[in-house]
C-alpha cells in the first residue's frame, strides 16, 4: 500500500539526527568485541527477518540510518536493501532487509538499526491491531494517534501509525486549535470559548473542542464546532452522543480505550477514536538478523 505522508522530509531528517546520537552513544571508542575477535576484513551477507506477522514500517527512512553510520565510521563497508514497502502486512519469517558487507560493520550496525525498526514496526503493529478490531464493528471509525510520543521521535512515530493503517491527530501545537477543559473553564463555557477562538484566530487551522458531558456536547454541536472530542465518555454515553443530530460536526472518542474495550465504542460508529497507547505503550516485535560469511 502507498503511504500518503506530507512530512516525509521531517521523518528522514529526524531519523538521521537520532541515528547520529545513537552511534555516538553506542560506539564512543569503537566496538571492542569486534576488534578483539578480528572481525574486520571478513565479508558476509545477512537477512533481517521477522519471527511474527508484522506491518512494515521503515522502508522510507532506513537509508538515513545507513548514511549516518557511514558518516560516523568512514571505513564502513555495508549495503542494505529493503524488500518491502511500508504498510505491507507480512507473515512470520518474511525477510525485511538484506545486508552485505564487512562482518565488523554488520555487527556494529545491527543493534541501532533494530532499535529504530523495532519501535516503528511495533507502533505499526499496534495500530494495525486497533484498526482490525475496529473493522469488526464498523468501516466508518478511524483510529488516530495522539501527541504522546518520545522527544525527537514525533515524526517517526506518527509515520509508523500511517504504516499500520491509522491516521494522525495534529502533529503539534501549531497544527490546530484544541480547546480543552482548562481553556473552557477560563473562558466560562463551551459557547464562550468557541466564540472567542473564532473571533481571534488568525491562522487557517482546524478547530476542535474537548467536552466532558452531554450538555457540553450539545452546546458544541449547536455552535457548529467541526470536531468534538468526547473525553472519558462511557460506551453508553458514546451511543447517546452518536445518536444526536449533529450536522457537520464529527465526534472523536478519547480516554483510556484499550484493545479489549474498543469494540464497545466502535459498535456505535463514532467518526474517530484517538489512542495514546499505540505510540507510548508499544511492544517491539521479534526481529532477527542472521549473518553468514561468504
Amino acid at each position: 500500500m502507498a503511504i500518503v505522508c506530507d512530512y516525509l522530509d521531517e521523518v528522514c531528517r529526524d531519523t538521521y539526527r537520532l541515528a547520529e546520537m545513537d552511534f555516538a552513544a553506542d560506539m564512543p571508542d569503537g566496538d571492542v568485541t569486534a576488534d578483539v575477535l578480528a572481525l574486520r576484513g571478513r565479508a558476509a551477507k545477512a537477512r533481517l527477518f521477522c519471527r511474527e506477522p508484522v506491518s512494515m514500517a521503515g522502508a522510507a527512512w532506513f537509508h538515513q540510518i545507513v548514511a549516518a553510520f557511514r558518516a560516523y565510521r568512514p571505513e564502513t563497508r555495508v549495503e542494505v536493501a529493503c524488500l518491502h514497502e511500508d504498510g505491507e502486512r507480512l507473515p512470520a519469517q518474511s525477510t525485511l532487509f538484506e545486508w552485505q558487507g564487512d562482518v565488523a560493520d554488520l555487527v556494529a550496525l545491527e543493534r541501532p538499526f533494530l532499535n529504530f525498526l523495532g519501535r516503528a514496526v511495533g507502533i505499526a503493529n499496534a495500530t494495525h491491531a486497533y484498526v482490525a478490531e475496529a473493522r469488526r464493528f464498523t468501516q466508518h471509525t478511524q483510529i488516530l494517534d495522539t501527541r504522546k510520543t518520545l522527544p525527537g521521535y514525533r515524526y517517526l512515530d506518527k509515520y509508523a501509525v500511517l504504516c499500520g493503517g491509522g491516521q494522525n491527530h495534529r502533529l503539534n501545537l501549531s497544527d490546530g486549535v484544541l480547546i480543552k477543559e482548562n481553556h473552557i473553564a477560563k473562558l466560562n463555557g463551551v459557547r464562550e470559548a468557541l466564540a472567542f477562538v473564532r473571533a481571534n484566530l488568525r491562522k487557517d487551522v482546524p478547530i476542535q473542542i474537548e467536552v466532558t458531558s452531554m450538555q457540553q456536547l450539545r452546546e458544541a454541536i449547536d455552535e457548529g464546532c467541526p470536531l468534538i472530542m468526547v473525553d472519558n465518555f462511557t460506551p453508553e454515553m458514546v451511543a447517546e452522543a452518536c445518536a444526536l443530530e449533529r450536522g457537520e460536526s464529527q465526534i472523536e472518542v478519547s480516554g483510556g480505550i484499550t484493545l479489549a474495550t474498543l469494540g464497545d465504542y466502535c459498535r456505535h460508529s463514532p467518526d474517530r477514536i484517538s489512542i495514546g497507547a499505540i505510540t507510548h505503550s508499544i511492544k517491539a516485535p521479534d526481529l532477527s538478523l542472521l549473518i553468514s560469511e561468504d
